[in-house]
C-alpha cells in the first residue's frame, strides 16, 4: 500500500499553478522517502484546466485523473479522491497553492506520532478583507451554535489516516460538509498552525454564492439552533400577543394607533412569520435531499498512468518526470 495520497479538487484552475504543486509536492514528499500518489479532480472545468490535467496524466506515472461528469462542487470532488484514494493516510490540498505544500512533512510527523487527523490551522492569511471577514465570522458563528466542536480558521487540507476515511466513507450523507464531518467522527485531532499565502496566480473560482451555499451546509448540517430559535420567536410573539390583548381589554386609550403604524406591526409580525417558515422549509430541503439518495458525484472517466500502475510498491516519483510533463504542459498551454 501506498503511504500517501494527496487529492487536488480542481475546477478552472490555471494550468501553471497545477505545475507549480505538483513540483513542490515532489520536493516535500520526497524529501521523506515516501511513496505516493497525486489524485486530481475535475470537477467539470473549462478547456484550459481538462487539457493540462489530461496531459499530466498521460506522462506522470503518480497520477491518477478523476473526470466528473459535470461541476458537483469542491466538497464532493474531495469526496471523489478520497473515495479513490489507495495510501495509508490521505491528504486534500487545494490547487491554488494558497496553503503551502511544505506543511507536509510538520504533517507527516504528527501522523508518525500517532494522530489520526493532522488539520493546518490559519493564523494569518492573505485575501481580500471583506473574504477576511466573512471567514472569521463565519467559522465563529457555526462554532457558537454547532453540536460538533470544529476547529477554526481551517479549510480542507489536513491529513487523514486510513481508519477515519474508512468511517468517513460510511457515512450515509450525500451532501457532505466535511470540515464538519471529520471532527464529528472524533479520533486523534491536532491542527498545526500556518500562514496562508495570496494567491499568485489566476483568479479564485469560489464565489459568494459557492460560499454561501458551504456556510448553509454547515449550518444545516450541525446544528439544530434556527429550529430552537423559531420556537423562541413563537414563545415571544404569544406573550407579545397576550400582552396586547390585555392591554386592548383593560386600557383600551394606551393603544391608539394610526393606520401607518397599524400597517407596520401587521407588516413586521408576517415578515418574522415568514422569516421563520422559511428556515424551517430549508431543513425540510435538506432532508429531502438527502432522501432522494441521489450520488454524491458521478465520475464520467478515470484517466492517467496512477491507475495503470502494479500492485508492487512503487518508490517516490523521480523530478524529472515531474519537470518533464511540466515542461510539455506549459508547451501546450501557450
Amino acid at each position: 500500500m501506498l503511504d500517501l495520497s494527496v487529492v487536488v479538487a480542481v475546477y478552472n484552475e490555471d494550468p501553471r499553478n497545477l505545475l507549480r504543486l505538483l513540483e513542490r509536492l515532489w520536493k516535500v514528499i520526497s524529501a521523506e522517502n515516501l511513496s505516493y500518489e497525486v489524485i486530481f479532480v475535475n470537477d467539470g472545468s473549462r478547456e484550459e484546466a481538462c487539457k493540462a490535467l489530461r496531459q499530466i496524466a498521460d506522462e506522470v506515472d503518480y497520477v491518477k485523473l478523476i473526470e466528473l461528469s459535470r461541476n458537483f462542487g469542491q466538497q464532493a470532488a474531495i469526496s471523489a479522491g478520497i473515495d479513490h484514494a489507495d495510501g495509508r493516510a490521505v491528504i486534500n490540498i487545494d490547487s491554488d497553492l494558497q496553503d503551502p505544500p511544505e506543511l507536509i512533512p510538520a504533517m507527516v510527523a504528527k501522523w508518525r506520532e500517532g494522530y489520526d487527523v493532522v488539520y493546518a490551522q490559519r493564523s494569518t492569511r492573505r485575501d481580500r478583507v471583506s473574504k477576511r471577514f466573512s471567514a472569521y465570522l463565519f467559522y465563529r458563528l457555526l462554532g457558537s451554535v454547532s453540536s460538533v466542536k470544529i476547529p477554526w480558521d481551517t479549510g480542507d487540507y489536513r491529513l487523514i489516516d486510513r481508519k477515519v476515511i474508512n468511517e468517513l466513507r460510511a457515512l450515509p450523507e450525500k451532501t457532505r460538509f466535511l470540515r464538519g464531518l471529520i471532527p464529528w467522527l472524533g479520533f486523534k485531532q491536532i491542527g498545526i498552525p500556518i500562514d496562508r499565502d495570496a494567491r499568485e496566480v489566476g483568479e479564485s473560482a469560489y464565489t459568494l454564492r459557492k460560499l454561501l451555499s458551504l456556510a448553509l451546509d454547515g449550518l444545516l448540517s450541525f446544528s439544530l439552533m434556527p429550529l430552537f430559535a423559531v420556537s423562541v420567536v413563537g414563545a415571544v410573539f404569544v406573550a407579545l400577543s397576550v400582552l396586547f390583548g390585555a392591554l386592548a381589554l383593560f386600557a383600551p386609550n394606551l393603544l391608539q394607533l394610526n393606520m401607518a403604524g397599524l400597517i407596520a406591526t401587521v407588516a413586521f409580525f408576517g415578515g418574522v412569520q415568514i422569516l421563520c417558515v422559511g428556515c424551517v422549509a430549508a431543513y425540510i430541503a435538506k432532508a429531502a435531499e438527502e432522501i432522494r439518495a441521489r450520488p454524491t458525484y458521478i465520475v464520467s472517466e478515470r484517466l492517467g498512468l496512477g491507475f495503470a500502475r502494479t500492485e508492487e510498491e512503487p518508490q517516490p516519483a523521480s523530478s524529472n518526470v515531474a519537470v518533464s510533463s511540466a515542461r510539455a504542459v506549459k508547451t501546450g498551454s501557450r
